[in-house]
């Protein structure tokens, strides 16, 4: 007999567009026959999709959307009801982090629906996977991060605008200059940060210069390094308390 497959447990991407279903409609039964439960499942399903997940036929089903919906329920201090309790942590996680601002949770859902699509396009960006920290608003807002920041051609074009502005590469947070340590090894060796808010990259949107900063490895992993990412403003003060 073969064995079943397992569905994968819920990302915090999926847990964010279902929260954000959540809090726009507090009172609702959450029926899996309902019509916005079941348009919040194809959304799931694609949000899943763009992430590459598989299991079984019931993967992100309407039934499992309606009792992913009383889970977060269970963690509503405005509603009588109990809702389910058997949720899991991720689930109360993003409820402390998102529940009181309902409008930063709907440009980060918008976001992440945005790059679905994109990402299920048959001309759809590689959006690259590694270990990197997830950010607050999830994977592919992650990868879609990340992509950006490796765009080779807005990378060259960003080094020599600043090569051009200040005779050399150096980490724009603790000035390190990799040629100066290196010598000719580390000519031309800098790693470049999109700064513009996780919630804010869209699919398709064109990269400016203004949106890179150039940082040398360490920096660029700390910024990374937990939840919520530093800014680069966040990176220099716990530099220069340091120093």
């Amino acid at each position: 007999m073969a064995e079943t497959k397992r569905n994968p447990p819920w990302t915090r991407d999926e847990l964010l567009v279902a929260l954000d279903y959540y809090l726009r409609n507090p009172d609702d039964y959450f029926s899996p026959t309902g019509e916005g439960v079941l348009d919040l499942t194809a959304k799931i399903s694609q949000v899943a999709k763009a992430l590459g997940l598989t299991g079984s036929d019931t993967l992100r089903n309407a039934n499992g959307v309606s009792m992913k919906l009383l889970n977060f329920r269970a963690h509503d201090p405005n509603h009588d009801t109990k809702g389910l309790s058997r949720g899991n942590k991720l689930e109360e996680v993003v409820w402390a982090e998102f529940a009181d601002n309902p409008a930063a949770l709907k440009k980060v859902v918008a976001s992440i629906l945005d790059v679905t699509q994109a990402a299920t396009a048959d001309d759809a960006p590689v959006l690259p996977e590694d270990d990197l920290t997830e950010a607050a608003e999830g994977q592919l807002l992650t990868r879609m991060h990340r992509y950006r920041e490796r765009n080779a051609a807005i990378v060259k074009r960003k080094k020599a605008s600043f090569l051009k502005q200040h005779g050399h590469l150096c980490c724009e947070a603790c000035g390190f200059d990799f040629q100066a340590t290196y010598g000719e090894r580390g000519d031309g060796f800098i790693e470049c940060h999109h700064t513009k808010p996780v919630s804010e990259l869209a699919a398709g949107e064109t990269t400016k210069l203004a949106d890179l900063v150039l940082l040398c490895a360490n920096c660029h992993r700390m910024v990374h390094a937990a939840r919520p990412w530093w800014t680069v403003d966040e990176l220099r003060a716990a530099l220069s308390v340091r120093q």
